[in-house]
């Protein structure tokens, strides 16, 4: 259904929880693909491990490149773009392809809001 584009820069532990939850909570199934920034987390073997389509730099070239260069592996109409501290919510992509459809056009640029603590400010 979408193209998933993930950047990620030695943050394994939260790319782990974001990918997980692209799998339990997705009506669809998705082409994941991580930007690798550096790695020396592990990521890039647990990318392997779970056999997720990648690409890699070996320093950190920051979001736009890297999304330039995971976008190359695309195999679907439409892209999507998580950042790898996201969490994807039940049926996130099923509200998402409803909006998509009731569009009417292929000209289209859709975002999102992000649901934070009430005011707004992360306490940590």
């Amino acid at each position: 259904m979408f193209t998933i584009l993930i950047p990620t820069w030695n943050n394994l532990p939260y790319l782990k929880v974001c990918v997980e939850s692209i799998r339990k909570h997705s009506s669809f199934q998705h082409q994941i693909i991580i930007h690798i920034n550096e790695g020396n987390d592990g990521t890039r073997e647990w990318v392997r491990e779970q056999g997720l389509e990648h690409t890699f730099s070996d320093q950190n070239i920051g979001i736009c490149k890297a999304l330039n260069q995971a976008s190359r592996l695309a195999k679907t109409k439409y892209i999507s773009y998580f950042n790898d501290d996201m969490y994807a919510l039940p049926g996130w992509d099923y509200h998402l392809m409803k909006d998509i459809e009731s569009i009417g056009h292929q000209n289209f640029f859709i975002s999102a809001t992000m649901i934070e603590p009430a005011d707004g400010k992360d306490p940590n």
